[in-house]
């Protein structure tokens, strides 16, 4: 009896490195959804603060309606303070779940396109929940006087920005792909289980 493990070991070796080389390449492509959702989250939340989202290759510019004051105190109305986001560094996690889940054995076609495309939306919503907590962490932080303010009048939390850019950045790129991959390969898991039983018992 083949090790269902070996397997899985031996396909996400090949894989994982062409999934990350299409990751890398088509980023353009892959941070669209998340473009469109922390912009669309942004402007419901704070219209009057946010004016969307610009994109250059996979890099966004989120642009603000908050004007800096000049170095005299007056209000210089010729630029708004933008913010620079890389969606992705809250994204790789699709590279990983793409190798596993092509990796699967004994699973078709269709299963694996399903949850590739489940993968790609759950990612997808992990890459917008990053680029808006960077995007408050940065006004709050590090973006001058007027950003703090603006951002203070919301009444957002510091505390809770600074909480969840932590764990959109360290702890949820990496844990929920892993996590969903389980979830949905849950056959394979007890497969694994049972075959590991079975060696058990051999001796």
């Amino acid at each position: 009896m083949k090790s269902p493990i070996k397997e899985l070991f031996v396909s996400a070796l090949l894989y994982l490195p062409l999934c990350f080389f299409i990751w890398f390449y088509a980023a353009p492509l892959l941070v669209m959804p998340a473009k469109w959702l922390a912009a669309m989250v942004m402007q419901l939340w704070q219209p009057d603060l946010f004016n969307g989202i610009e994109q250059q290759r996979f890099m966004f510019h989120v642009q603000t309606l908050i004007f800096p004051q000049d170095y005299n105190g007056q209000a210089a109305k010729l630029a708004v303070l933008d913010v620079t986001v890389n969606p992705m560094k809250y994204g790789y996690g699709l590279a990983v779940f793409s190798g596993l889940a092509v990796s699967v054995p004994n699973l078709t076609l269709i299963a694996k396109l399903i949850q590739l495309i489940v993968g790609f939306m759950v990612i997808s919503l992990i890459q917008a929940n990053g680029v808006f907590w960077e995007t408050c962490k940065s006004l709050l932080f590090s973006g001058g006087g007027d950003a703090f303010q603006a951002i203070n009048d919301t009444g957002i939390s510091h505390n809770l920005v600074a909480a969840m850019y932590q764990m959109s950045y360290l702890i949820i790129p990496a844990v929920v792909p892993i996590v969903i991959w389980v979830f949905l390969n849950r056959c394979f898991i007890e497969e694994i289980t049972q075959y590991n039983k079975g060696l058990d018992k051999q001796n």
